[in-house]
């Protein structure tokens, strides 16, 4: 590891800790305007941020750390993991049905036909609590 080049060491201890990029940064700006803070200095006096550090981590020129992004992603209600990774939240809803098909593949017709009438039964009982 001493052999290294200074950058690669710098990444390699800072890649676990710090977005850097434009990437994270279009990200931030992203969610702050969504988040309704017109400018980048209204979104930091609101957080207490030094209005220079939030600027720099919004305009990719400073990188910032996992602890910070959970500060603006809390803020601008966004998860974490997009703000640093631009990784989307999990549809469970998708996930709950891709499981339920999975399940029905193995089922035999008769207790495939059997699973079909309990769910409509469902589907007509949570209709009637709704409406």
């Amino acid at each position: 590891m001493h052999n290294a080049l200074q950058d690669c060491k710098r990444l390699l201890h800072y890649e676990t800790r710090y977005s850097y990029g434009m990437e994270s940064s279009d990200r931030l700006r992203d969610a702050r305007i969504a988040a309704g803070y017109e400018t980048a200095k209204d979104a930091a006096v609101a957080m207490g941020v030094p209005v220079s550090t939030y600027i720099g981590h919004e305009n990719g020129t400073r990188g910032f750390p996992a602890k910070r992004a959970a500060q603006y992603a809390r803020k601008f209600k966004v998860t974490e993991e997009w703000l640093l990774y631009g990784k989307k939240p999990v549809d469970t809803a998708s996930e709950e049905m891709g499981e339920l098909i999975s399940y029905a593949r193995v089922l035999d017709f008769k207790e495939l036909r059997l699973l079909k009438a309990m769910a409509k039964e469902m589907a007509d009982t949570r209709d009637e609590e709704a409406g």
